[in-house]
């Protein structure tokens, strides 16, 4: 593992993200997707630098994906959200360890109830093994700790009250996961056997 871990700093964008998924799944084709979201605006942004950095960060994330996973993901409603969140932990291992180590244990230990403590106290302890962190400022952190609980909202695994959800993969979803990474199941509580 990289000595740096780093923070997500921009939400899920559910909606950017099918419609990117939509693209590739008529193109296969990564150039010619961006080539057409930047040159249909197909986001809808207001100017072309945001129109650019969305999709330069979402097509990072579902970059992550598999052919299949990202096929599903415009197939099945139901899927979207848990292939977004896979995608968002696949590409920053700091919210993919947060996950595991947060989410899903407090989750298997009967502790449903999320606090901006346990965010606080998880980056403090990253923060003692990748230098990068130790150095951020408290706004940053504040935003990044905003970003995530939003982020854990938004993929449908916490409440807005941050109490953590049951999650409940589709049996397609699950065998595509597990196919690819099995470990990548604990990225959603109550799932991992």
């Amino acid at each position: 593992m990289s000595d740096k871990l780093s923070l997500t700093l921009r939400p899920a964008m559910i909606h950017e993200n099918l419609i990117i998924a939509e693209e590739y799944n008529k193109f296969k084709d990564w150039t010619q997707v961006r080539d057409e979201v930047i040159s249909n605006n197909l986001l809808q942004s207001r100017t072309d630098s945001t129109l650019k950095t969305i999709y330069g960060e979402v097509s990072k994330r579902l970059k992550n994906l598999t052919d299949e996973e990202l096929a599903l993901m415009i197939e099945s409603d139901a899927d979207v959200k848990h292939l977004v969140w896979l995608a968002i932990c696949r590409q920053y291992p700091f919210t993919y360890q947060f996950a595991v180590e947060v989410l899903s244990e407090y989750y298997d230990r009967s502790r449903y109830q999320l606090y901006s403590e346990d965010y606080d106290a998880f980056l403090n302890a990253k923060a003692e093994w990748h230098s990068n962190l130790d150095n951020i400022t408290q706004k940053s952190r504040y935003k990044s700790q905003q970003i995530m609980f939003k982020m854990l909202v938004e993929c449908g695994l916490i409440t807005k009250e941050k109490e953590i959800l049951n999650q409940q993969l589709s049996p397609k979803l699950r065998e595509l996961i597990s196919q690819n990474n099995i470990d990548d199941l604990r990225l959603f509580p109550g799932e991992y056997v």
